[in-house]
């Protein structure tokens, strides 16, 4: 792919002037552990809207467009989270936008200018959420206990943080490894410093030396300083200070962690310095895309940057690839679905404006699918609906709320408020609308289970596909919305018959047995995984 070119072309050259700026030495894996998943979207959102407006332009051919006068925006965010957040703000893709039209050839289009205002740059919306009492309690219990268990760091400690097993997994683990258990948790990044404008295109002036393969690979080293979060440029200093502040131990012989190599910028240079002096930086798999999607992040960030990666269950191609089992169920109670419940659609949210496709009018397609099938339902089944939106739709602006219920009012929509276990404790049959980690989940439960999804196996590498024909095969998988209805249908009044069969159950084992493999000693496995690694 185009974008992962550029990519590969511009790295080395970031890396060079990164040390350069802040008189480090550090190797490219290091960089690529700090910025690495953030670059990869800002290739990929600048290839997104340079196509756009390359279509545009020649489709079109404009003659005019207005722009905001926004010389004083800096399109800089404060840090990787708020960047994949800002690449979706209606503003900040106007300023992008406009700034590119400066980098690119219009033909005949002009470019008129209107007044702006004083705002200065994105902020992410700060959460309106409220915590309860019960919450407050909890987390002052173990910010107490984490507080205690400190005083018993040694500095050789392994650090296992987030892992996706259970906090009660977790501190088996550590003591099972000869240490004194913690329950770690990464600070909030404590930043003050401002985008600076100058250094930004001084950097930016270093960076276009190097020799451009297209227009794109020019575009990217002409804007990748200006979009660079501040916490790797003007908020360096502030964040390698608050890194060596941190109680966590100095010399760690291994890090594990499933959840914080994307966006937790304190743990990220943490582990690459770490890693960089010669720990062992494990990382477990994060979800189901991991050895079946061929996304245009394949092999991840993560996989490529880590000395073991913790799979669950498949092997893979890369040395550091280590079949494990699904973290996420690993020692929990299994949840149970109800027989006479009612039937549970899990819906996902409109993406962020973070791929090199058009994401919306993906999801689009995918949510006049979601429509389709509800309405091939039969009245017992439609009738016993919950809809579960994902928790993240009401900040994402596609109104799906509204849209359900503009087909149908009497439709139960759940707005993703409650947690999934209630849900399905009270279901007789669960279906997933995307090919989600939410199926490994539930299959490798034995819930009654059933998915649909468009593009078919456009998404999957030719190694998986074998895997999900068999669960199609066996009328789990579906890939029209009118057959996944059908099933609904048939199986109804008789699905405990149905999930049981022989053919049903097989293709289950076999899929989970490569993808979601459960494992009934998960403390002895994992402290095998991690002793050998270091």
């Amino acid at each position: 792919m185009e974008a992962r070119a550029i990519e590969a072309e511009i790295f080395p050259c970031l890396c060079e002037v990164l040390n350069h700026h802040h008189g480090t030495q550090h190797g490219p894996r290091f960089w690529r552990m700090v910025i690495g998943h953030w670059f990869s979207r800002c290739v990929d959102v600048l290839f997104n809207r340079v196509r756009t407006l390359e279509q545009c332009l020649h489709e079109y051919e404009p003659n005019t467009t207005v722009v905001i006068d926004d010389h004083r925006y800096s399109l800089a965010p404060l840090d990787s989270y708020a960047a994949i957040w800002a690449f979706g703000d209606e503003r900040w893709n106007h300023v992008l936008y406009a700034r590119l039209l400066q980098l690119m050839d219009m033909g005949d289009c002009i470019a008129e200018k209107i007044p702006g205002d004083d705002f200065e740059g994105y902020r992410r919306p700060e959460s309106s959420a409220k915590t309860s009492l019960k919450s407050q309690v909890v987390e002052w219990g173990y910010k107490t206990v984490r507080g205690i268990m400190k005083f018993f760091i040694q500095d050789t400690d392994g650090l296992v943080l987030n892992s996706y097993l259970s906090k009660y997994l977790e501190i088996k683990l550590q003591v099972r490894l000869g240490q004194f258990p913690q329950m770690h948790r990464s600070p909030n990044l404590a930043q003050t410093a401002l985008p600076n404008s100058t250094l930004r295109i001084s950097l930016s002036k270093a960076l276009e030396r190097g020799i451009c393969d297209s227009d794109l690979s020019r575009v990217v080293r002409t804007m990748v300083f200006e979009l660079m979060p501040v916490c790797y440029l003007e908020g360096f200093a502030s964040l390698a200070g608050q890194v060596a502040g941190l109680a966590w131990p100095k010399q760690p012989r291994f890090i594990f962690t499933s959840n914080n190599f994307d966006t937790d910028e304190v743990f990220k240079l943490w582990a690459a310095t770490k890693a960089e002096s010669g720990a062992t930086y494990c990382v477990g798999q994060h979800g189901n895309n991991y050895g079946v999607s061929r996304n245009h992040l394949d092999p991840s960030i993560e996989e490529l940057t880590a000395d073991r990666f913790f799979t669950w269950g498949w092997l893979g191609e890369l040395p550091q690839h280590v079949p494990a089992f699904i973290f996420k169920t690993a020692g929990r109670p299994a949840l149970q679905c109800n027989p006479s419940g009612g039937l549970l659609l899990i819906e996902v949210c409109l993406p962020q404006r973070i791929n090199t496709w058009d994401s919306t009018s993906e999801f689009s397609d995918y949510f006049s699918e979601q429509q389709a099938f509800v309405r091939k339902l039969d009245d017992q089944p439609k009738k016993n609906l919950t809809i579960r939106l994902h928790g993240l739709s009401r900040q994402l602006y596609w109104s799906e709320e509204e849209r359900w219920l503009e087909q149908d009012p009497e439709l139960k929509i759940e707005r993703g408020d409650l947690p999934m276990q209630a849900l399905i404790s009270c279901s007789r049959l669960i279906v997933h609308s995307y090919d989600s980690t939410g199926i490994l989940e539930t299959l490798s439960q034995d819930i009654p289970t059933l998915a649909f999804w468009q593009n078919g196996f456009d998404h999957l590498r030719e190694s998986a596909k074998p895997y999900y024909q068999l669960l199609v095969d066996a009328g789990i998988v579906h890939l029209t919305p009118e057959s996944i209805a059908a099933k609904v249908n048939e199986v109804w009044d008789s699905i405990p018959e149905w999930w049981t069969q022989a053919n049903v159950q097989g293709a289950r084992k076999r899929f989970c047995d490569q993808y979601a493999k459960s494992s009934k000693e998960p403390v002895r496995e994992m402290k095998a995984l991690l002793a050998s690694s270091f």
